[in-house]
């Protein structure tokens, strides 16, 4: 390994078969010492083994109203999903780690356990929050007329960059900040320090993350460039089996 390592960030629509396509590719061409997945242990175990966490999993690792708020919430982004048309059964997360364990590559986990973001989830989104999210949806944006509202991105497989999606997560602050915090902006900060403590110990490293999260860690990144006290920073780095689903998309 040289002295100083790189990061490489591959921002993709998790389910989208083009983007997984396009993970493939990337990690491929790159050949790099890492693969870096938005994943913790226990989701990258789920994966690995092909496996689909239950409500009783979520409840043996959290209390049962965090992980029924978080089975809601992912019950809402799986509809989303099957609204745009994609494959659920196709993930970008699946693609690179096998294709990390066809190229005999480690795999490092640098986001958040998930017990932590389900619990920051159900401290600040309940019952009471409902109220204010409508209010706030129902509420004009100042300075923006109704009917001069540009889509929020460009067709899915077009999507290559964190601007391109940046409406949808400047919406999603407006409407739910709660919840913006907890799953965008804490996790940025925690997979930017995560990747940042690998590029000084000289690791050269193909960073899959989701594509609303590429802004917020980029930024965060060219921030820490320089910074050495995130050395010490523990990233959990696993050898994938290859047993995780293959994924038709070659």
């Amino acid at each position: 390994m040289s002295a100083n390592g790189s990061i490489t960030l591959v921002p993709s629509v998790h389910y989208s078969a083009s983007h997984c396509r396009r993970v493939r590719r990337a990690i491929r061409e790159a050949d790099p010492d890492l693969v870096a997945v938005e994943l913790d242990v226990r989701r990258f175990e789920y994966f690995d083994r092909d496996v689909d966490p239950s409500f009783a999993d979520l409840a043996r690792a959290v209390t049962p109203i965090p992980a029924a708020i978080y089975t809601a919430v992912r019950a809402i982004q799986r509809t989303i999903g099957r609204l745009y048309g994609l494959d659920l059964e196709t993930t970008d997360m699946a693609v690179a780690i096998d294709t990390a364990a066809e190229l005999d590559t480690d795999v490092a986990l640098v986001d958040d356990p998930i017990e932590k973001t389900i619990s920051g989830i159900a401290s600040r989104v309940g019952p009471a929050t409902i109220p204010r999210v409508l209010i706030r949806a129902a509420r004009p944006d100042p300075g923006r007329r109704a009917d001069s509202v540009a889509p929020l991105s460009p067709p899915l497989a077009e999507i290559e960059h964190g601007d391109d999606v940046q409406p949808a997560i400047d919406l999603l602050r407006r409407v739910v900040p709660e919840l913006a915090e907890v799953v965008i902006d804490r996790r940025d900060r925690a997979m930017a320090e995560r990747l940042h403590a690998l590029r000084l110990e000289g690791y050269d490293v193909v960073a899959v993350l989701g594509v609303g999260h590429h802004n917020g860690v980029r930024r965060t990144l060219a921030s820490l460039e320089g910074n050495e006290g995130l050395r010490r920073v523990t990233v959990p780095i696993r050898s994938p089996t290859g047993s995780s689903r293959r994924i038709p998309i070659d």
